[in-house]
């Protein structure tokens, strides 16, 4: 045996016990439960962002018996929090705190949409823990955002007493430790992951990462998903659904219960 392999076999066996001393010690945080993530079996929520009628959109899908409603807010020039309308901006804004006094009983996934750059952004997070407040819908909302820096400060404003979901940086730190041989390292920051899309060629909606993370009794949405795979990702571990097409999501799970 050479010498480079004997160096490669011993540094190979330094990492092997590294690894085992590490799980032999630290043991994963799961993360406390939030009373607004608490749902039995998985849930179904309405997509409320590409419509000309916000409210409308919201009334018919809680007559279906949807569990609540996911949209993307931003501040406006008037510090005033609204749902976004990427499809038809002309459309007159709806304002988060006149849907969040209809629907009490319902949950409400808030994406912050303006970047922490921005002006309005830099105010966002401030902002909207204080309407919360003003709203008592501190146990109704989880609060989200692509910008991982959003949802750290809210969480400042909140000292971690709302429910808030993993941004995009937080996503791929989970996913890596999911992947690798050390995922009793990794201690999640959030109570809520959104999943939609791949992360490079990697599909994040699988059964072993929803369940690594169902462990850490974190709540697992699913978006942009095929209506066939319903059923698929519900026996998968999935905590909820969001869609624009609820009745449908709702008809296969039905079958999934009926089962």
């Amino acid at each position: 045996m050479g010498r480079k392999t004997k160096v490669a076999l011993s540094v190979g066996a330094v990492g092997a016990a590294a690894w085992a001393a590490s799980k032999a010690i630290i043991r994963p945080n799961a993360r406390l439960t939030k009373k607004a993530l608490h749902f039995e079996g998985p849930i179904v929520i309405q997509q409320l962002t590409d419509t000309t009628n916000s409210e409308q959109q919201a009334a018919e899908a809680a007559s279906l018996g949807v569990h609540g409603f996911a949209m993307d807010v931003k501040l406006t020039a008037n510090e005033e929090i609204i749902l976004v309308n990427y499809e038809h901006p002309e459309s007159s804004y709806c304002l988060l705190k006149d849907m969040l006094a209809l629907y009490p009983h319902l949950l409400f996934i808030i994406r912050i949409a303006d970047s922490p750059d921005t002006y309005e952004g830099s105010l966002m997070p401030s902002k909207l823990w204080k309407l919360l407040e003003e709203c008592e819908a501190q146990e109704q909302v989880a609060v989200i955002s692509h910008y991982d820096e959003q949802v750290d400060r809210f969480n400042l404003y909140t000292q971690h007493m709302a429910a808030v979901g993993a941004g995009v940086i937080e996503l791929k730190q989970a996913y890596a430790a999911f992947t690798s041989r050390f995922g009793h390292l990794y201690h999640p920051r959030t109570d809520l992951f959104v999943l939609a899309g791949k992360i490079g060629p990697f599909q994040p909606a699988s059964e072993g990462f929803i369940q690594f993370l169902n462990k850490l009794n974190i709540s697992v949405y699913v978006e942009n998903y095929e209506t066939d795979d319903v059923v698929k990702l519900a026996q998968a571990g999935i905590s909820g659904f969001i869609t624009d097409s609820p009745k449908l999501t709702m008809a296969q799970l039905d079958t999934l219960l009926e089962n």
